[in-house]
């Protein structure tokens, strides 16, 4: 089996990044994509944790700033990773070249900014084993939130019926589950998605999200977890 997991960690400093690897290592993950994740002193601590999990080979994307937040990939497993669709010094997502599988590790920008990203992701192919996995920052309003707050919902509506699963709902389809909560209007949305390629789609055992680390303060986000049949 093999176990990937997104959170989008909002990274701090100190002990919450020693908290997000406390969680990290509770999964046991064989991959781990980290979004909101900066190029700055907590960097070190989080590389060396990671390490200790047996995450050995990671990949962080150049910014322009350490302010910047951009998108982490750690594997058990040497992979071959480069910013995707093309290096701006902005990166959202990740390309992760694995044995058997491709990954875009994910964290879309808000509202006009994702459309780039958006019809990207629908020129790819859907004949292979790939799976999108992060932040995307959108969804299907009542389906996916409870408001109808979202942007760019019929892109993401195109990805779905160009050939992408939505992995959770595909196996929850009546459930209500949020992965962040506005902290002002206390509404929720599911923003944290892994879409998979139908051959992907078949081998995977089971999804789910962890809500504990948002709930308790650790990140605004919750983790997702997908457990594939077979490895890597």
């Amino acid at each position: 089996m093999t176990r990937i997991l997104s959170w989008n960690i909002l990274q701090g400093g100190g002990s919450r990044i020693e908290a997000i690897l406390e969680v990290i290592a509770s999964h046991a993950p064989d991959i781990v994509t980290l979004q909101e994740v900066r190029r700055n002193k907590g960097e070190t601590v989080l590389r060396d944790g990671l390490e200790a999990i047996g995450l050995n080979n990671i990949y962080l994307p150049q910014t322009e700033s350490a302010r910047q937040n951009t998108v982490l990939v750690a594997a058990r497993t040497a992979f071959e990773a480069q910013p995707w669709p093309d290096d701006t010094g902005r990166c959202h997502v990740v390309r992760a070249t694995f044995d058997a599988l491709t990954l875009f590790a994910m964290h879309f920008p808000q509202k006009k900014a994702q459309i780039p990203l958006f019809h990207a992701l629908l020129d790819l192919p859907t004949d292979t084993t790939t799976l999108l996995m992060g932040d995307m920052n959108c969804g299907i309003p009542f389906e996916d939130s409870d408001t109808k707050t979202f942007q760019n919902t019929y892109l993401f509506q195109q990805l779905l019926m160009h050939g992408w699963t939505d992995t959770w709902r595909s196996r929850n389809p009546e459930a209500l589950e949020f992965t962040w909560i506005s902290a002002k209007r206390r509404n929720g949305f599911r923003y944290d998605h892994a879409l998979a390629t139908n051959s992907l789609d078949q081998a995977i055992d089971s999804v789910a999200y962890d809500h504990g680390p948002r709930e308790s303060g650790i990140s605004d986000h919750s983790a997702i977890v997908v457990n594939l049949t077979g490895a890597i």
